[in-house]
C-alpha cells in the first residue's frame, strides 16, 4: 500500500507529519453589513489535500465544540474576538497567523492524545484520512458552510 505520493512536512524527530495544514490567505465576501472575511483552509492529510473557506466565527464555533468533547485542547491558545477593527487588514493578517498557529497546535495535540480518533495507532502509524478528519470536526468538511445567504463559495 502506498502512502504518501509527494513529500509532506517532516517533524524534528525526521517523521512525517500526517497532516498538514495552512492558510495562504483570505478573501473579502458579501456587501455592506453582510461584509466579511473568509480564511482559505488547505488540509493535506497522506496524499489527500483540500481547500475549504471559512468565517472566523466558524473557527471559534469549533473550538468551542472541540473543547468540551477534548478537553486537552482547552490549553490551546484560540485568537480573540474582536469587537471593533476585525475588517481591518493588519488586524485580519494577524488572525490569519494566529489561527493557522491554532489549526497546527490542535492536530499536535490530537494526534498524540490518547482519546483522539486520530491519533496513532499502536506502532505508530497514522491510520489518517479525509474522512477521518472530517468526521473529527465537520468543519474540515467540503460544502459544509461553504456559501453564505448570498451564493458566494
Amino acid at each position: 500500500m502506498h502512502l504518501v505520493s509527494r513529500p509532506l512536512g517532516t517533524s524534528s524527530d525526521g517523521l512525517q507529519e500526517p497532516v498538514k495544514i495552512n492558510i495562504p490567505r483570505y478573501v473579502l465576501r458579501g456587501q455592506g453589513k453582510d461584509e466579511h472575511f473568509e480564511f482559505e483552509v488547505k488540509i493535506a492529510v497522506m496524499d489527500e489535500t483540500w481547500t475549504v473557506f471559512r468565517r472566523y466565527s466558524r473557527f471559534r464555533e469549533m473550538h468551542k465544540s472541540l473543547k468540551l468533547k477534548y478537553p486537552e485542547l482547552a490549553a490551546l491558545e484560540f485568537p480573540p474576538k474582536k469587537l471593533f477593527g476585525n475588517r481591518d487588514e493588519r488586524m485580519v493578517a494577524e488572525r490569519r497567523n494566529h489561527l493557522e498557529r491554532y489549526l497546527r497546535n490542535l492536530f499536535r495535540v490530537m494526534l498524540s492524545s490518547s482519546g483522539s480518533p486520530l491519533r496513532a495507532d499502536a506502532d505508530g502509524g497514522f491510520l489518517l484520512t479525509k474522512h477521518a478528519v472530517c468526521e473529527f470536526s465537520p468543519f474540515f468538511k467540503k460544502g459544509v458552510f461553504e456559501y453564505s445567504s448570498h451564493g458566494t463559495g
